[in-house]
């Protein structure tokens, strides 16, 4: 009997998803419709995986990316503070669009809306879109029936969280780009060039310097087993990345770079900014203290700082302040904690936490400058360096014959 994978809304308005056996697909729904559960997509386990892939880049299926979902949220508030409903907003928004696949999500959602389900329901049908935060935010605003001044801070949110990790990329771009290049030019010169010319010098029979030897013995070497060193590299990083997949040797990964030089504050005040940011938006939009932290926990990637996170909600729970709970964690800088308290015993606690993430991506575009500045050179000057040593290795020889002729 065929396996078939399925995805369900319950009529609580959560997303299921699993697989059943079934002689049909008229079968398997009927099932499903048995067990109070509303089909919303069932194929044969062999397609599911397959289509599921090629979901991420082609189908009109696939999720909105965090680019789109920014602009979808910016765009939705504004609709939604110049008094339009929602299901008439999402209309217009689904109308506007040119991209099928955030055409079909807006028109599923709107279907959802006009069944009878709030919006925080109706997006959850949509996981891969709106995640387990977006979905808390919209469910604070349904509560506190604020829902365009909230969702204008979601759509400054979703923007600062973007434009963070543009910066992140941007600032690596550069000397990413420059390492592949030269790395590029290297293994041409000791792949190609270098050989060509050894069989120079071995006609020639003549003694030949140390550099030289070495430099033709390192390309022997890459030349007969560059596909090996490549496939052994390959599975270095394989290996590694399951590694880091247990949680005791990432936390060992993740502290060993918060200690590095400059990295390590880099690292910290990206993080820094994202965990403040996430924070900043749940407290003003009415969002619990203990709920805000589980989901701006969620939203780091150090698992150091994740679980100085998780000691924090236990401290809170026993009863300690955010800032007594979050300071004594010791990861987080003293200003962001002076701002936490401040913010607590004035009551402007969103708005402190609000500051602390603009200090906290001006010192993390700062120090992104720094961490280039000394990258770019040091890259350049080390693989001058290592050009240089190549061309000495070639032209040594060459002098020397030439110096023997006169």
């Amino acid at each position: 009997m065929p396996h078939y994978r399925f995805e369900a809304l319950t009529f609580a308005g959560k997303t299921e998803r699993g697989s059943v056996e079934g002689d049909s697909l008229r079968t398997v729904r009927q099932g499903l419709i048995a067990r109070q559960l509303v089909p919303i997509r069932i194929e044969l386990e062999s397609e599911w995986a397959k289509n599921l892939y090629w979901q991420r880049f082609f189908s009109d299926n696939r999720a909105l990316s965090r680019s789109e979902l920014a602009v979808f949220s910016k765009q939705l508030a504004l609709l939604v503070r110049s008094s339009v409903s929602i299901e008439e907003a999402l209309r217009v928004l689904g109308d506007e669009t040119a991209k099928p696949h955030v055409k079909k999500v807006l028109q599923t959602v709107s279907d959802e809306l006009r069944s009878g389900l709030p919006l925080s329901r109706a997006i959850a049908i949509h996981p891969d879109s709106f995640d387990d935060l977006y979905q808390g935010v919209v469910a604070a605003a349904e509560q506190s029936g604020k829902m365009g001044q909230v969702l204008t801070q979601l759509a400054e949110f979703l923007e600062k969280r973007q434009a963070l990790k543009q910066k992140a990329l941007g600032a690596l771009a550069y000397p990413a780009m420059l390492t592949a290049v030269s790395f590029m030019v290297i293994m041409f010169l000791m792949t190609y060039v270098v050989p060509q010319i050894a069989r120079v010098f071995q006609s020639s029979k003549q003694t030949l310097p140390f550099l030289t030897k070495a430099i033709l013995a390192i390309s022997g070497f890459i030349s007969s087993w560059g596909l090996v060193l490549l496939l052994l590299v390959a599975a270095i990083f394989f290996l590694g990345g399951r590694a880091l997949k247990q949680e005791e040797n990432r936390i060992k990964f993740d502290r060993f770079c918060l200690n590095l030089p400059i990295l390590g504050p880099l690292i910290l005040s990206f993080e820094t900014a994202r965990f403040a940011n996430t924070m900043a938006m749940l407290v003003m939009a009415s969002v619990p203290i203990l709920t805000s932290l589980r989901s701006a926990r969620n939203t780091l990637m150090n698992h150091v700082l994740r679980k100085a996170i998780e000691s924090t909600e236990l401290r809170l729970r026993e009863g300690a302040t955010l800032a007594q709970a979050l300071g004594s964690q010791a990861v987080f800088s003293p200003l962001l904690i002076h701002l936490i308290r401040a913010g607590e015993a004035s009551g402007k606690l969103g708005e402190m936490l609000k500051y602390g993430a603009e200090n906290a991506e001006l010192e993390a575009e700062q120090k992104t400058k720094l961490f280039t500045g000394i990258l770019e050179p040091a890259l350049i000057l080390l693989m001058g360096l290592l050009v240089l040593v190549i061309v000495m290795a070639v032209m040594q020889p060459i002098l020397e014959l030439n110096s023997g002729v006169h």
